[in-house]
């Protein structure tokens, strides 16, 4: 990748080069998207601004054959500062700092689900049990992002803009339920699971005071809850399901009440697959050993957003 800046008779060329090994080497992280402005300068400064709003946003990804699965909408918020160099009246760029929530709600059912039992204490290993499976998990994300898009302003009211994000991960969680074997609780393998999962800081090992009792091979056992998301089934997974880094493309348009004041909404659509390959699992099946089926997944983030923001 390469940057040049030509300066020629008050004009300044910016173009950022070779998107395609941008692409193909992962540098598109670091820059995100080509972008090649051109614009005079003519004195017009530059303006710093604020933005707060709210966010519906989901997971895009493939779904699970043989499940009843789903990536729904989860709410979120964001807030951060922003600098916009003004090349024109009508043209300019601009820069974000922004603290970024976005997530997915998940649903999975299965008249045939899977769910392994391990507890070395008593001698069991990897049981497989076979029922009614249903899970319910909503993710929350939080991200710091640094978004950069191209603004023009095509009428005094409206201003249209696109470019791309680059984000890192701060705080992954989820919280939801696993309810196995239907609504009769006297099924000797029947629960409900609480799921508390903290994909960053969860510990490498099952400390919850909570447990719930289930019969296994005819002998009542414990089951934690909540259980965590490197211990889910008692089944270890060796690091975080979601990528530190996300990046992807930008668009939108702001309605200005007055000079400063304006509403606006946007678009962003990640291009990173958020989930590791090496622990992303699938909820719904299991290997005939108890062992758990990892899957290739490209899961994207999608975020629609509406915010209110000030220009000074």
């Amino acid at each position: 990748m390469s940057l040049k800046i030509w300066v020629r008779r008050g004009m300044i060329y910016l173009c950022l080069l070779n998107s395609e090994f941008m692409l193909r080497n992962g540098l598109l992280s670091l820059l995100l998207i080509t972008i090649c402005v051109i614009g005079q300068v003519q004195g017009q400064g530059f303006n710093l601004g604020i933005r707060a709003g709210l966010a519906q946003s989901k997971f895009i990804g493939p779904i699970e054959s043989g499940l009843d699965e789903s990536f729904g909408l989860a709410g979120g918020f964001h807030f951060g500062i922003n600098f916009q160099w003004n090349f024109t009246d009508v043209l300019g760029l601009k820069t974000e700092f922004m603290y970024n929530q976005k997530g997915s709600a998940y649903n999975m059912s299965s008249d045939n689900g899977a769910y392994v039992f391990n507890d070395a204490a008593n001698g069991i290993s990897n049981v497989v049990f076979r029922d009614e499976s249903i899970v319910k998990l909503k993710h929350s994300n939080a991200y710091i992002q640094f978004p950069q898009t191209l603004n023009v302003q095509i009428s005094p009211k409206i201003e249209v803009f696109g470019g791309g994000y680059i984000s890192f991960l701060l705080s992954p969680v989820a919280t939801g339920t696993i309810s196995f074997g239907g609504d009769d609780l006297d099924t000797e393998h029947s629960f409900v699971q609480g799921l508390n999962f903290n994909y960053f800081s969860d510990p490498s090992f099952l400390n919850r005071p909570e447990q719930i009792l289930i019969r296994v091979n005819g002998d009542n056992v414990d089951l934690n809850t909540p259980v965590d998301s490197r211990d889910f089934w008692n089944n270890r997974v060796a690091e975080s399901r979601f990528k530190s880094i996300d990046y992807g493309l930008i668009g939108g348009a702001s309605y200005y009440l007055n000079r400063g004041l304006y509403i606006m909404g946007r678009v962003e659509y990640g291009l990173q697959d958020v989930t590791r390959d090496i622990s992303d699992y699938s909820f719904g099946d299991v290997n005939d050993d108890g062992s758990l089926i990892f899957r290739q997944d490209n899961d994207y983030n999608l975020s629609i957003q509406l915010s209110i923001g000030f220009k000074f």
